[in-house]
């Protein structure tokens, strides 16, 4: 709950001035009569905080039960840890030992930094290793970036019959969780601990939480590259090489204009470019209507269900890709226009 109070502000001495803080307020906090307390000047704002509050409210230990054999179930609760800043969890299996190892691999895949210290017949200590607060957001946003894009630009190859794995690609996209999910905790630690935002080289909470929804929009882009690369392996497993379609081409053309469209727009956000976030969203009706044109070629192309569904379905994907650029350009509009 927020509480308001306007209090006047009165002189002390000769170069300070003094105001009252509610009681209940500093009980709340544990300060009293000779607490030592920080004050930061956060450029339009003063915050106070008890001395050793952000640690006390960013960090430390927790114990997670597992009460079902269900692995994702267990690596949710502890991805949950991650992001309130646990420097440490201890996982008690109890009866359900037998999903102790798929844990105990899905932490190290899914979550940067992860690293299991102990373990016993029934338990693991998994303790997140992080980097220090130094690291640029902006940075981690760029390197999510590219990863994405490599895999975007590579299953479209795939798809044109390049012969690569689309493998590979459906493989990267636990990089890009894994570096969002570190974006996500910095974002928690700069909001909870505010003088973090200097670090993470952004300007103030604002900025620091539209960072993170670019990161989520990144992280979905990557989704999709992994959904294009995932069709096109069922259907070379069900029946033939989708490259055999006359229309993959046009298919492969509009996916390359969506991926140098995300990566304008994202690096429009990235150096605080309102020109060129006005460019991607200028790009809307064009994108549109070859989106359209595509559509209506597999439409009248005349192939069977199991192909002309599958390349609807690749159309779609490419078709979010370029809703996410638009995305990212109006944050980065909102942000800094």
């Amino acid at each position: 709950m927020v509480e308001e109070e306007v209090r006047k502000v009165v002189t002390t001495g000769r170069s300070s001035v003094a105001i009252t803080i509610p009681k209940r307020w500093l009980t709340a906090l544990g300060i009293g009569p000779g607490s030592h307390v920080l004050l930061r000047f956060m450029g339009n704002y003063i915050a106070l905080a008890p001395m050793g509050g952000a640690a006390k409210a960013w960090g430390g230990n927790n114990s997670i039960g597992v009460d079902r054999d269900d692995p994702e179930y267990v690596l949710r609760k502890v991805i949950t840890q991650y992001l309130r800043g646990a420097s440490e969890v201890r996982v008690r299996f109890g009866d359900h030992v037998s999903i102790k190892g798929s844990v105990k691999g899905l932490v190290r895949d899914r979550i940067s930094g992860a690293e299991v210290i102990e373990e016993g017949a029934d338990y693991l200590v998994i303790r997140f290793v992080m980097p220090t607060p130094e690291i640029p957001i902006k940075r981690l946003l760029n390197r999510m970036m590219l990863v994405v894009l490599g895999m975007a630009r590579d299953a479209i190859d795939i798809l044109r019959g390049s012969g690569g794995d689309p493998e590979d690609v459906i493989e990267r996209d636990n990089e890009v969780d894994r570096l969002y999910l570190l974006v996500e905790r910095l974002v928690m630690s700069g909001l909870i601990d505010q003088a973090v935002l200097s670090k993470l080289e952004v300007v103030d909470s604002r900025e620091l939480v539209n960072s993170l929804m670019v990161a989520k929009f990144i992280e979905r882009a990557g989704d999709h590259a992994w959904r294009i690369a995932q069709v096109v392996r069922e259907t070379q497993t069900l029946c033939c090489k989708l490259v055999e379609s006359p229309i993959v081409n046009d298919i492969a053309d509009l996916g390359s204009m969506a991926v140098d469209l995300f990566r304008g727009s994202v690096l429009s956000f990235i150096n605080a470019d309102v020109e060129g976030a006005v460019k991607t969203l200028d790009m809307r009706l064009k994108m549109r209507g070859r989106s359209m044109d595509v559509i209506s070629k597999i439409y009248s192309s005349g192939l069977p269900v199991e192909i002309g569904g599958r390349l609807m379905m690749i159309v779609e994907s490419i078709r979010r890709m370029s809703e996410y650029a638009y995305d990212v350009a109006e944050i980065t509009l909102d942000t800094y226009g």
